[in-house]
């Protein structure tokens, strides 16, 4: 997933969040939040690695 897809992902998922209702569906949106973070953080994770 590329890093601009991810934080257009977890910024739909904030105004999700924002509407929900009710506790089940605030912690799918939270599990959904998480899974597309990991993956920012995994796609960007090569760029952070200090050069040898």
């Amino acid at each position: 997933m590329k890093t601009s897809a991810a934080h257009a992902k977890l910024e739909q998922l904030q105004l999700a969040a924002e509407g929900c209702l009710s506790r089940e569906e605030a912690q799918k949106i939270l599990a959904k939040a998480e899974k597309a973070h990991e993956k920012l953080e995994s796609s960007a994770a090569p760029l952070h690695r200090p050069k040898r």
